[in-house]
Formats: C-alpha cells, sequence, structure tokens
C-alpha cells in the first residue's frame, strides 16, 4: 500500500510541474491583463475547489478580522487572497522572462533603492527581511537585477521535482539557494562575502523561535535573523514585493532597522525579532488580502510549548542528561 502511494504521489507532483511549465510559457506570451485574470481566476478555481485550504484561509481570518468584520465580508477576503497568490504567479513568471533590468523594472516601481545600495556599501551583507505577501519570490529577482548578489534561505519542498524547477528559476536570475537547516556558519559566511540573504520570519514553523504579538494574539517566530544579525552586524531590511490596484507592482526596500544590543544576548535577540516582525505585520494590516492567511499563524501555543519543554526537561533528568 505504502508503495501504491509513493507512486501516485510522483505522478501527482509530475503532473503538477508538468501544469506549471505549461502555464508559465503560456503567461509568457499573453497580454499582461489577459494573464494577470487567468491568475486571478486560477486562484478562484483553487478556493473553491480546496475545501480544507478555503477553511484555514476563512478561519484565520475570522481570527485576525471577526470582531470588526462581517462574516460575509470575511469570506469575500479570502477568496480576494487565493485570487492575488494567482496574480502574484502570474508576476513571478512573468519576471522569469525578463533578462535585462531595463526590461524587469520598465512597469515595477521600485521604492527605496537607496536604502539597499548605502547597505551594501557598508561591506557586511543584507540581511533581506521579507515576509510571504504579495509575489515575494519576486524580490529574490529584483535583487541581482538591482546588482545585490543575492541567496535565499528556505525550506526544501515535498515535491522534488516543483523544488527543482523553483531552484532553477532562481538560478537563472543569479540567484543562490541554501536549504533551511544549512550550517550556521555557511550562512555566515555568504554574509562576509557581502552577499545579501533573503529570509522569511512571518511563519510558524519548526524552529527555534520566540512570541511576537500578531493582531493581538501570541505568534511564534523564527528567531534566526535577530541571531544573525546580531552575529554579522549586517543591516536589516524589510523588503515587500506587492500588487497595486491596476494590477501591476511596486518593490519596497525599508529603511534599516537598528538592533537593541543591551548585553543580555537572549533578552537582545527576541526584542530585536519583535522589531522586524512588528514592520511585518504593519504592511500585512495594510495589505490584508496578499498575504498568506492559509497558514496558522498561532498555531503554536505558549501554553502547550512551556508544557513540551518541562517533558523535555524531565526527560533529560530521567536519563542523566544535562
Amino acid at each position: 500500500m505504502g508503495s501504491f502511494k509513493k507512486k501516485r504521489r510522483k505522478i501527482r507532483y509530475a503532473l503538477l510541474v508538468a501544469v506549471i511549465k505549461v502555464l508559465v510559457a503560456l503567461i509568457r506570451v499573453l497580454p499582461r491583463k489577459v494573464a494577470m485574470a487567468l491568475g486571478g481566476s486560477l486562484g478562484t478555481l483553487i478556493f473553491r475547489l480546496m475545501k480544507g485550504e478555503r477553511r484555514k484561509t476563512v478561519t484565520n481570518l475570522t481570527t485576525a478580522y471577526g470582531r470588526d468584520k462581517s462574516a460575509a465580508a470575511i469570506a469575500a477576503m479570502a477568496r480576494e487572497v487565493w485570487r492575488n497568490l494567482g496574480k502574484s504567479g502570474v508576476e513571478f513568471a512573468i519576471r522569469m522572462g525578463q533578462e535585462t533590468p531595463e526590461d524587469f523594472f520598465r512597469d515595477l516601481e521600485v521604492h527605496g533603492n537607496e536604502h539597499l545600495q548605502a547597505a551594501h556599501a557598508q561591506g557586511k551583507g543584507i540581511l533581506g527581511l521579507m515576509s510571504h505577501m504579495g509575489c515575494w519570490e519576486g524580490m529574490a529577482l529584483a535583487l541581482p537585477m538591482l546588482g545585490i548578489p543575492t541567496t535565499a534561505v528556505g525550506k526544501k519542498l515535498a515535491n522534488e521535482r516543483l523544488n527543482a524547477l523553483v531552484f532553477e528559476f532562481r538560478g537563472k536570475k543569479g540567484v543562490s539557494t541554501l536549504a533551511r537547516g544549512s550550517s550556521y556558519k555557511a550562512i555566515l559566511q555568504v554574509l562576509r562575502e557581502n552577499n545579501l540573504i533573503a529570509i522569511l520570519i512571518d511563519q510558524d514553523t519548526d524552529v527555534r523561535g520566540v512570541f511576537v504579538d500578531f493582531y493581538g494574539k501570541p505568534a511564534y517566530t523564527p528567531i534566526g535573523a535577530a541571531m544573525l544579525a546580531m552575529d554579522s552586524s549586517a543591516p536589516v531590511l524589510p523588503m515587500f514585493y506587492l500588487k497595486k490596484p491596476d494590477d501591476t507592482f511596486m518593490f519596497i526596500i525599508e529603511k534599516e532597522i537598528p538592533l537593541v544590543r543591551t548585553g543580555n544576548r537572549r533578552e537582545d535577540m527576541e526584542e530585536n525579532t519583535r522589531r522586524f516582525h512588528r514592520v511585518i505585520e504593519k504592511y500585512i494590516k495594510e495589505y490584508p488580502t496578499q498575504w498568506v492567511w492559509m497558514h496558522n499563524r498561532w498555531k503554536t501555543r505558549p501554553e502547550v510549548l512551556e508544557k513540551k519543554k518541562k517533558r523535555k526537561a524531565v526527560g533529560r533528568r530521567a536519563t542523566g542528561g544535562n
């Protein structure tokens, strides 16, 4: 039975990659408005077909906006989230086909390039603080076009074919990829070579983290960006690639976020993580339907995590561990 499931999964994954390749080829020959309409329609179709993802999107939006918006308004927001995801996919496909900066930025507004260039001139590398908003994969493509060597750190996808395709797309634009879990020394070395590391901290993942406030509730947030910033002194610049009402996009690069350095490493990492996330939350609240609300940002609860820590501590004592 297990072997059959694996074969079926491989076939499904292969079909998905084949469909993506066909769609990318089609999008590149369509007029932009037509391609965007197609992307929005595909997003809507997925929203209707994937009941579980639809439910998660509505549930999480209700957690964030249930006190202020009606059920009908939240349902409309959920549909728009998926429409925007489809359009962002189209934007990524379009940018993949543009080989020169002139073509790439012809209809893409860039705000804050002066912050990026000033940070790069420091020679310490850059931590590009990104989030799963708008066309986030487009940010990594835009940076080499602005003259900044870029490496993305991300989780390896379960679909190996899709994972290879994403790496191929990035590589063609000069973006290297480090899998999440790569050695800390390797990441620091990339920064020392004055490259930009693209890092995302806006999801609840199984890594070392700290709780920050998100829509008034504690949300478990990776602490790695703060650790890297403190150990490398690389400037931290929040970045956002967002859709405008006319279905064109803008690339926003915020000013460097000053680090807190009191001498208490643990508290400083936690406070810097909160500072980083505060900027991301501000943008999510400004462009709520461009964030990935199918992700459960409040999955890890403080009381559950505390119980796990206590159980581990008891286990270590029972086995004579430290």
